[in-house]
């Protein structure tokens, strides 16, 4: 059996998509089991293709077969860095849960922490607490939590950059949190 550096890409491609895989294990690494299970599904067919077609010698490969573990090293990078600022943040660790994050981190990806299915208590809920006390999320970030997690609708009506018309809903609610928070609001800064 011979490998060609073909093969070889092709097993440094598994074995990066088996740490991405690998990563959500890890306690500042919020990934669905979906994606858990993606990234085994292609750690596994990257490693058989390779050992399979280290076994044939007649295998003509695309030129473009070079650039395959650029993917799964970008998602790397990426999951990596979520972790960091999730770890600088202090996210994870349950210190955040008693109220908001005064400064929080700017977690500029939250669209793929999953808001409507994020359950009190874990890794993507304390990121979208994170992410509802945050002066920088945008209008649309703060209205999909606050209608999902009611028990965060008191952090986004203290963060300054909550819109008015959000406000106004928020108030409607009748929560005396809310109502609190609404009334020490500090003015966002421009």
């Amino acid at each position: 059996m011979y490998w060609s550096g073909e093969e070889w890409m092709l097993l440094i491609t598994g074995v990066l998509f088996a740490a991405a895989a690998a990563a959500g294990t890890i306690r500042f690494v919020t990934l669905t089991l979906r994606s858990q299970l993606t990234f085994a599904v292609g750690a596994a067919a990257f490693i058989v293709a390779a050992i399979v077609l280290a076994q044939r010698a007649d295998v003509l490969y695309p030129p473009f077969l070079w650039l395959f573990p650029l993917l799964p090293a970008a998602i790397l990078g990426v999951i990596v860095r979520d972790a960091v600022v999730a770890r600088r943040a202090g996210g994870l660790d349950g210190a955040s849960q008693a109220g908001p994050v005064v400064g929080a981190v700017d977690v500029r990806r939250s669209s793929v922490i999953p808001v409507a299915s994020a359950t009190e208590g874990s890794p993507a809920a304390r990121l979208l607490r994170i992410r509802a006390a945050d002066p920088t999320a945008s209008p649309q970030e703060l209205a999909r939590i606050a209608y999902a997690h009611s028990e965060m609708r008191a952090i986004i009506a203290g963060n300054p950059a909550t819109p008015a018309s959000l406000l106004e809903w928020l108030a409607s609610v009748g929560d005396s949190n809310v109502h609190a928070a609404i009334s020490t609001r500090r003015p966002a800064v421009a």
